[in-house]
């Protein structure tokens, strides 16, 4: 049936047999049907004998890519050029392929794979990080002169330790002109310690590091042992610091050692800061599943992408002789 009989019979069917009065309503029931036949799947190609390769770049100026202007309704299938010469493999996944992968590190993506994912018109890339350089000087505290402290904090005795005198705010600092690497606004960084707990507080004595550095305050683990903590850096970050803060306390001794501060990077054959290949993310870290809104690099997430897609478009204009009602 081809679309002018399609919109024929909808209309016939209220008594507008030559389509004088309903013919856009009409229009606009068959396209809602379509997509919603797309959208949810219940389709065969011979619903729709035909369908679109689009070979495009996609340049995410906002993240997820919005795939409105592609008038995308359903990936079918995602190919990596092969002429790029980055060795990687993209697989399209389905929401039910995704949800546990803040549970089960067997699901993540390897170091050399890349989900795509659509959720409506929004397309997510989702692949690995790891930490990069370091970015503190002296972090084993052998030495202390790139580092400053304050009130309750002493660094002078190869680690930072903390002896409690009173209620106040204690501070260890690496100044921005101290830190190795300069922070990077809007990353995600690791942050590594090690506690030796001699007299735990006994009120609500509380570490974090402060928004100097983090997007929003990090509280830090002080029991004996060693900890990682993931977080945001600042939009625009200056010095690290460590805030003490204890406020109904009586005792509390402590030390930090072997800390080590590393920026987040891409865990693949590709360097999104050099290499052809630029992809934006939703990243796992840490057992939590979260999307990056901020972070953007307007460049293509692959240098070429083969999609396959159905739409209303395809099957109301591009091949309007071969719907098949």
């Amino acid at each position: 049936m081809l679309y002018l009989a399609v919109l024929t019979d909808i209309c016939s069917r209220v008594g507008d047999v030559y389509l004088d009065r309903y013919k856009d309503r009409a229009k606009d029931h068959f396209l809602r049907s379509i997509a919603s036949m797309i959208t949810a799947g219940e389709f065969t190609d011979n619903d729709i004998r035909g369908y679109v390769k689009l070979k495009t770049d996609l340049s995410f100026s906002t993240n997820p890519y919005d795939a409105n202007a592609l008038n995308i309704f359903k990936i079918i299938g995602v190919m990596p050029d092969p002429q790029v010469p980055n060795n990687y493999s993209a697989f399209l996944k389905e929401f039910e392929d995704l949800k546990m992968l803040s549970q089960f590190e067997a699901l993540r993506p390897e170091k050399e794979e890349v989900f795509i994912h659509q959720v409506g018109v929004n397309i997510h890339a989702i692949y690995r990080t790891a930490p990069g350089a370091e970015s503190l000087k002296e972090i084993d505290f052998a030495t202390h002169a790139k580092w400053d402290v304050t009130n309750d904090l002493d660094d002078s005795g190869g680690n930072a330790a903390f002896v409690w005198s009173a209620n106040q705010t204690s501070t260890l600092t690496q100044t921005a002109a101290n830190l190795l690497i300069a922070g990077v606004g809007s990353k995600r960084y690791k942050f590594t310690y090690t506690i030796n707990e001699t007299t735990p507080f006994d009120g609500d004595g509380a570490a974090t590091i402060t928004t100097a550095f983090s997007l929003v305050a990090k509280k830090l683990n002080l029991t004996p042992g060693t900890h990682t903590v993931y977080f945001k850096s600042a939009v625009a970050p200056t010095d690290f610091v460590i805030s003490i803060v204890s406020g109904s306390d009586t005792v509390g001794t402590f030390t930090f050692d072997d800390v080590s501060l590393k920026r987040m990077v891409d865990d693949s054959n590709f360097n999104p800061d050099s290499d052809e290949i630029h992809m934006k993310y939703v990243v796992d870290i840490n057992g939590t599943a979260w999307i990056d809104t901020t972070d953007l690099k307007a460049t293509p997430i692959f240098m070429s992408d083969n999609f396959i897609r159905r739409g209303i478009a395809m099957a109301t204009k591009t091949l309007l002789d071969e719907v098949n009602i």
